[in-house]
């Protein structure tokens, strides 16, 4: 019997369908947009809410404009990076100083695989769909 000993993977993959209210989501920053303490959270809720903008498709619930996206990613693959394993790393764990693919690995990492944005951030919404 010949065992391999190199090289083992064991990665899998999830999917996440993304909602959002855009009218809430922008109440949300008009509320906290001058806060300080509130600056990198801001930065996470305007980056996601321009993403869907830009790429999610509209549907209406309820007389209610939502967005929605499916985002699929791998969670091993330096694309779904929480501030965990930031701080393990030694890495920045900052929002704002974050350049824009650090950030998307971030809100993948830190609010959608760990289920964290509808609690974060009102008018966001993550349901997981797939895991393979």
């Amino acid at each position: 019997m010949k065992i391999r000993s190199d090289f083992v993977t064991n990665s899998s993959s999830v999917s996440y369908i993304l909602t959002m209210d855009v009218d809430i989501v922008n109440c949300f920053l008009k509320h906290w947009d001058k806060i300080d303490t509130m600056k990198d959270t801001v930065r996470l809720a305007e980056a996601l809410r321009d993403f869907l903008l830009e790429n999610g498709t509209v549907n209406y619930l309820h007389n209610h404009e939502i967005y929605s996206y499916l985002i699929e990613f791998a969670d091993d693959d330096g694309t779904c990076m929480t501030k965990q394993m930031l701080e393990e790393n030694g890495d920045n764990t900052d929002p704002l100083k974050m350049n824009k693919e650090e950030l998307f690995n971030y809100i993948r990492g830190e609010l959608i695989y760990r289920n964290k944005l509808s609690e974060l951030i009102n008018g966001f919404g993550v349901t997981q769909v797939e895991q393979y």
